[in-house]
């Protein structure tokens, strides 16, 4: 059984002067909610055992930034920074995934829209349906998967252990 963690970029800057869209920082919104975000993806996951793949787009370093705060330099330096994950789609993002070593037990992808919402309801459903969820910016999900290895990350093969959004961690953490 293998955990797939994937998170959303947090909210971007479109009015941000930039050159090109990978360019693109996080707003201040975007910019509170990280923290908030790694905090709670900290606290569910033990780094020691994820293998961890982000787009190296600028909001998608921004969103990952308070977590790599908080590791030693080695695990900083094991963060596969893969331009795979931007502006491509759901076989990229299998590819990326189906590529991770099976030694590890889970794998945390960030990236963007719509390919992760694609990953999600292809692992989950076998169809890109843009039905199945909605994954807004900063939304992290856990996937549960009926695999052994990686490589055998197919249609059907993962449930939706868990899903959360800044919204809902803001609206916890207030109860």
């Amino acid at each position: 059984m293998k955990n797939l963690y994937l998170l959303r970029h947090c909210k971007s800057d479109w009015s941000a002067a930039f050159q090109r869209d990978f360019d693109r920082p996080l707003n201040e919104r975007g910019l509170n909610e990280a923290p908030l975000m790694c905090s709670f993806l900290s606290a569910v996951t033990d780094f020691s055992e994820t293998h961890v793949v982000s787009s190296p787009a600028v909001r998608t370093r921004q969103t990952l930034d308070p977590l790599l705060g908080r590791w030693p330099d080695t695990q900083k330096q094991a963060v596969d920074w893969n331009e795979n994950l931007y502006e491509s789609g759901l076989d990229a993002y299998l590819k990326v995934i189906r590529e991770v070593p099976g030694a590890a037990e889970n794998l945390l992808l960030v990236g963007h829209n719509p390919s992760i919402q694609h990953v999600v309801e292809y692992l989950v459903s076998g169809h890109q349906s843009d039905e199945l969820v909605h994954v807004s910016t900063g939304t992290l999900l856990c996937l549960s998967m009926d695999v052994r290895h990686w490589k055998q990350a197919t249609a059907d093969s993962a449930i939706i252990k868990w899903m959360i959004t800044p919204k809902l961690l803001k609206k916890a953490r207030n109860i």
